[in-house]
């Protein structure tokens, strides 16, 4: 984990995970209990950190709004779909359609009955999954190609870096597959990097980057979960 160990004319650029959602439900849209209280205490942080006037970005997810809410914003938070998620259940369904022609080895079928107790499980499948939809192998008509996911995602980076460069904070409510593809992106990770840090980011974490002066990208922290720990509130699902 990295720190701020200077301050400079940049702003930060926070990347922040939703707060645990309704896994094992036909809904998983929305948060828990959970959820809402990491959500809230996610605010408290924002609240003793971030001066006031920074810029909120969301996806518009309604777990992406509904933690939107516990964040004190100044001013109206723009609401954007690009920053929505790629569907992981139907990603999962091609995956397993597909299973035989990509010799893609899948979970035992009781742990489908029951992804919060194999929640293990999946975190492990899921990257081989991902591996075989990024490399073009997997088809998946619901979500389309990876290309075009990875350029949704870093379709909004432009404008942000605009603010950051006028020493503007930007706040961003997202998902996991969403911050993964930009920080690899930004930072100049591979793939494969990117594939684990998708599925290692916690609900209601802070990943902050931020501009050196030469305006290249700096990892300041990365899944951050200070503000949940005392609270036996860090989940990944």
């Amino acid at each position: 984990m990295s720190t701020r160990d200077d301050l400079d004319a940049s702003g930060r650029l926070l990347l922040l995970r939703h707060g645990q959602g309704m896994l094992g439900t036909e809904d998983y849209d929305r948060l828990s209990e959970s959820g809402r209280r990491q959500s809230t205490l996610l605010g408290e942080r924002l609240g003793a950190e971030l001066e006031v006037g920074w810029a909120a970005w969301s996806g518009s997810l309604r777990r992406h709004r509904q933690t939107l809410e516990s964040l004190e914003v100044n001013g109206a938070a723009f609401i954007d779909p690009k920053l929505n998620e790629y569907r992981v259940d139907q990603l999962m369904q091609s995956a397993l359609a597909q299973a035989s022609e990509l010799r893609l080895e899948v979970p035992e079928q009781h742990a489908f009955a029951d992804p919060v107790a194999f929640l293990e499980t999946f975190l492990a499948w899921f990257p081989n999954v991902l591996d075989h939809w990024q490399s073009g192998r997997l088809v998946d008509a619901a979500n389309g190609t990876w290309a075009a996911f990875r350029v949704r995602a870093l379709a909004p980076v432009n404008a942000w870096k605009q603010e950051l460069q006028q020493g503007r904070n930007v706040v961003v409510v997202t998902s996991a597959g969403i911050i993964s593809t930009i920080v690899s992106d930004l930072l100049g990770r591979g793939l494969a990097w990117q594939r684990e840090l998708n599925v290692s980011l916690y609900n209601a974490s802070v990943t902050e980057l931020s501009l050196d002066a030469g305006a290249s990208w700096r990892l300041e922290r990365i899944n951050c979960v200070s503000h949940l720990e005392p609270h036996d509130l860090v989940t990944l699902a």
